[in-house]
């Protein structure tokens, strides 16, 4: 068995930030993403399954999901 590494990462210089967007945090169904002040943070990294619900509603693409 193959196993994957997901690295997910924001671009802070696009993102709306969680008081105005927040759609990764809310959508995220393995719960990765926190919030920190108005920032959307990667809390859970590892429990991230690759499935790309954060990139696809994100409407700046400023989340990208990437595999190692």
């Amino acid at each position: 068995m193959v196993s994957r590494v997901v690295s997910i990462t924001i671009n802070y210089e696009v993102c709306k930030g969680a008081k105005e967007c927040g759609e990764c945090h809310q959508n995220c169904p393995m719960e990765v993403f926190d919030i920190e002040g108005d920032k959307v943070i990667v809390a859970r990294e590892d429990e991230c399954t690759g499935c790309g619900v954060c990139e696809d509603v994100c409407p700046t693409d400023a989340v990208k999901v990437k595999f190692q």
